[in-house]
């Protein structure tokens, strides 16, 4: 009884769980019956096969030798092996042992290209499909290939392509400055920036909000020594700093091909800002130069005041969005006083007020090149109308002045009018958010009656709700009789005409006018002769033509000029009035009013 428990339990547990008792006959028959599991330890080592299994056949059968190309191996080695017996006793020369391998290759390879062979080779396709797959033979490579002739020259006309595009690929790098980036950030441990890669042979390269800092600007710099294509540089928004700011100006006092160069929003700090106001003064190329939004304080300003005395090239400077007060209006002014090449000058949104403001005014007064003042978000007041006055009396250069919401009342704006009646230069007047109430805008409405190129006036929220009825009666008079267009709020809050309309309008009537004038600026601009020019070569031919807006209307027409954000815009489309075109297709409502009020600028012809 006890014997058939344990052989119960035997088929059930492990045998490897039997230790320390004698195991009976009867249970191990049982138990060698049984299914073990995969972890039993088994009974005796022997029981294992000591021999490893073979494997018949390979994973990959192309990699497998021929029968015949074994049986050759056989006999050249056999061949070997009994002439090295032989050269014990007789010296054999490698010549003729040479030509006995070759002979008895030559013989095997006669066999096997004999009409039996060929005839068995097509009694069985399956043989011959199987022959076709597998790796050249040996005697194939000790002999010369068939195709080895004079008529195949492939590789000649490769390795001249090849060279010819190394070479043209070689100047292009070394005119990007490609090699030069790539090398030292090799050297610095810095991984080459993918957009400077693809763009670094460009003529115009824009690359903001990439937080570049102020290392690898250095290192960007230092491929600008040696770039002699890119005209335009656009690194807004990048956390240059001083140390980048710095870089940038020591690499422009040597690259005399970058004519546009905008770091605004970097953080440069006054040593970036001295860094590149002392490039300013040996830099005779730069054309423009955006600074905005660097934090630059007062003491920063007198950086400025020699550079621009000694610098004639530099004709658009951006200094807005920064902290300039009243002592930096002070050394801005006396540097407008002394300078005489910028044209385009943009102060918006500091902190520019009382003898600050006077200063700036006073400079107008000797300066004969400025053409377009942004003044606008500062703190004129009185004491900067009154100098503003006695500017606008003697001036006959300035051609756009913006002075948006600068606290001009109704004294201030009567001061205004009486400079406006002699002056004789001013196209555009924007006074935007000034609380001018209806007596200021009744007096600088009667001001630019006679006067004699007025084009634009802006008096968008100028009166507590609006404009009164008479005013609005004159406003009407003067936009028939003289062609003036005049933004205002309307009468009660109505009647209201956008700023873009009015950019619009003014524009259709500049082309009508000025088209030859802005063809051949199109034509400067457009260097490879392709016809189609980006939005800032847009924006400096309209400037060449003679087309003054500050750079925020600018902006607002290349934008809707280029309504796809392509930032690349045909010239036939402007100069052959298809854009007023598009545009009525696109915006009914605006395109109907610009077609009804001016006819003419619906139907331009290019020349």
């Amino acid at each position: 009884m006890q014997s058939q428990r344990h052989l119960v339990s035997s088929l059930v547990r492990p045998q490897s769980a039997f230790c320390g008792h004698h195991v009976s006959e009867l249970e191990k028959e049982a138990a060698s019956r049984s299914l073990r599991p995969c972890t039993a330890v088994p009974r005796q080592r022997g029981e294992l096969t000591p021999k490893k299994v073979t494997r018949q056949r390979l994973s990959k059968p192309h990699l497998k030798a021929s029968r015949d190309t074994d049986d050759r191996g056989k006999s050249i080695l056999r061949i070997l092996n009994s002439e090295t017996s032989r050269s014990t006793n007789s010296s054999i020369s490698s010549s003729e042992l040479e030509m006995e391998v070759v002979s008895m290759v030559g013989r095997e390879k006669t066999l096997n290209t004999s009409p039996a062979g060929e005839q068995a080779e097509t009694k069985d396709p399956r043989h011959r499909a199987q022959s076709l797959k597998q790796h050249t033979s040996l005697e194939a490579w000790s002999t010369v290939s068939s195709h080895d002739s004079e008529e195949y020259d492939t590789d000649l006309d490769e390795k001249s392509t090849t060279a010819v595009k190394d070479a043209s690929q070689l100047a292009v790098s070394e005119a990007s400055g490609l090699d030069v980036y790539e090398e030292q950030c090799r050297k610095h441990g810095f991984v080459p920036i993918s957009y400077m890669r693809r763009h670094l042979g460009k003529r115009h390269i824009r690359m903001r909000h990439h937080y570049l800092g102020g290392k690898a600007a250095q290192l960007l710099a230092t491929a600008f020594k040696h770039n002699t294509v890119t005209e335009c540089l656009d690194l807004s928004d990048n956390c240059l700093e001083t140390s980048g700011a710095a870089a940038l100006a020591y690499m422009m006092r040597e690259n005399t091909f970058i004519v546009r160069l905008n770091v605004s929003n970097n953080s440069i700090g006054s040593l970036g800002c001295k860094a590149i106001a002392d490039m300013l003064d040996s830099n005779t190329t730069l054309k423009s130069l955006s600074l905005a939004g660097n934090q630059l304080v007062d003491r920063d300003a007198v950086c400025f005041i020699e550079p621009l005395k000694n610098n004639l090239s530099l004709a658009c400077l951006d200094l807005s969005h920064n902290e300039f007060s009243e002592m930096g209006g002070l050394h801005i002014g006396a540097a407008v006083s002394v300078n005489d090449g910028i044209s385009d000058l943009d102060l918006s949104w500091n902190s520019i007020r009382r003898k600050g403001a006077a200063a700036l005014a006073n400079g107008l007064k000797v300066n004969t090149t400025l053409e377009v003042l942004d003044l606008s978000w500062n703190g004129f007041g009185l004491e900067g109308a009154i100098a503003l006055q006695k500017a606008l009396q003697v001036n006959t250069s300035l051609r756009v002045l913006d002075i948006s919401n600068n606290r001009l009342d109704a004294q201030c704006a009567l001061k205004l009018a009486i400079g406006l009646r002699k002056n004789r230069g001013l196209e555009t007047l924007i006074l935007n958010l000034n609380p001018l109430g209806d007596e200021g805008i009744e007096a600088i409405l009667k001001s630019v009656t006679a006067h004699p190129s007025m084009r634009l006036l802006s008096l968008e929220n100028c009166g507590e709700m609006g404009i009164n009825q008479t005013n609005l009666h004159r406003i009407k008079e003067l936009e028939q009789d003289k062609g003036m267009i005049i933004l205002h709020g309307g009468s009660g809050g109505y009647q209201r005409t956008s700023i873009l309309m009015s950019v619009l309008r003014l524009f259709g009537r500049f082309l009508r006018e000025h088209i030859v004038d802005l063809d051949a600026a199109f034509k400067q601009q457009d260097k490879d002769h392709s016809g189609v020019l980006t939005a800032e070569e847009i924006k400096q031919s309209l400037r060449t033509a003679g087309f003054r807006l500050t750079s925020r209307q600018l902006d607002l027409l290349i934008e809707e000029i280029d309504f796809l954000h392509s930032g690349n815009i045909r010239c036939q489309d402007i100069l052959s009035g298809k854009f007023f075109v598009e545009y009525q297709k696109r915006r009914p409502s605006r395109g109907l009013a610009l077609s009804g009020e001016f006819k003419g600028e619906m139907q331009i012809t290019s020349p």
